[in-house]
């Protein structure tokens, strides 16, 4: 409907300005271009029935039957186990179920690990990594499974169990050691050469010691219960599990994540692909409309291709290709 005629019928000027707004976003193109139902129809995205405009009926979603996880890896911090496994392939997975077992005393006593039977659900994730918290020189013995979208789980990543463990707690081992050894006027550390038992308590092989004031130092590994850091630079870093109270992050980039609530006071998407979404107020400076089923435009609005102004006088209709106006 390019072209149109400019309208010369006296108007009040609130009408003749959204007169005139219609007319600029019909005749326009590009992306403030208003959409036809006829180019709709012609792009695949609506078909006419009956004289009536409807959305095409979109693909049905393909969900695989779920796979078992691949990968299961687990590392112990002083109170919280770490899991890891390969990020599934299959189409539609939902989620993952993690799932834990403790040894029995008999099974401790003759060095066995428990059966699968004993395990218990600990959590789920929709990611691929989960923590865990167990306390401190605790151990567990972990299996995965996979879920999908129909709520169909596969078998257990594996038959056997891997068991992680969490190291003990150091001021508590410090004491163990300091009674051990002379009391509360022993050294200020200790040096262990091999794993030992005290007075009933695991004691990992290591150097203890009850502080520690380090101006410069390489650490290869470091399990730290509570840590108080006035400036952190971290070249790479995989958070398992992060609360965060105030952050300011001037790049993100992120694989896949699941956000409960967001308070977003200024965003730049470049592309979203959102399933189901409720907007309250919505503020599009430029955009292109697909579906005309209900949009209001400023003191007018669009039902079934039909635009109207607020008090009816004017009135577009897109499918007919006519204009009236009540003067």
């Amino acid at each position: 409907m390019p072209n149109l005629p400019s309208v010369t019928s006296p108007l009040p000027r609130d009408l003749q300005m959204f007169v005139q707004r219609v007319r600029e976003a019909i005749d326009g193109g590009g992306l403030d271009g208003l959409v036809t139902a006829r180019q709709m129809v012609a792009a695949g995205i609506a078909a006419m029935a009956n004289g009536t405009v409807a959305p095409t009926a979109a693909a049905p979603m393909i969900v695989a039957a779920a796979s078992p996880p691949t990968g299961l890896a687990g590392s112990g911090a002083l109170a919280s186990v770490i899991l890891t496994w390969a990020s599934p392939t299959y189409l539609g997975h939902a989620y993952t179920e993690i799932w834990a077992a403790t040894q029995t005393a008999s099974q401790v006593s003759a060095s066995e690990a428990p059966v699968i039977s004993q395990a218990v659900l600990v959590g789920m994730t929709a990611g691929d990594s989960f923590s865990h918290t167990i306390g401190s020189a605790a151990t567990r013995y972990y299996w995965v499974k996979n879920v999908n979208r129909n709520g169909t789980a596969s078998s257990f990543n594996a038959t056997n169990g891997i068991a992680v463990s969490t190291s003990g707690d150091p001021a508590y081992l410090m004491e163990v050691l300091s009674e051990a050894f002379g009391g509360a006027s022993a050294a200020p550390f200790f040096q262990i050469d091999t794993a030992t038992t005290i007075n009933g308590v695991s004691v990992p092989a290591g150097t203890y010691m009850k502080a520690a004031f380090i101006h410069n130092a390489s650490i290869t590994n470091a399990m730290i219960g509570d840590a108080a850091v006035d400036s952190a630079k971290i070249a790479n870093a995989t958070i398992v599990d992060g609360d965060i109270a105030s952050a300011t992050i001037t790049g993100a980039k992120i694989g896949s994540a699941t956000i409960t609530g967001a308070n977003i006071a200024n965003a730049t998407i470049t592309n979203a692909n959102i399933d189901d979404a409720t907007i309250n107020v919505a503020k599009i400076n430029t955009g292109t409309i697909t579906d005309l089923s209900s949009l209001a435009v400023d003191a007018g609005t669009i039902t079934a291709g039909v635009l109207k102004s607020s008090d009816n006088k004017f009135v577009i209709d897109l499918t007919n290709k006519t204009i009236s106006i009540e003067t």
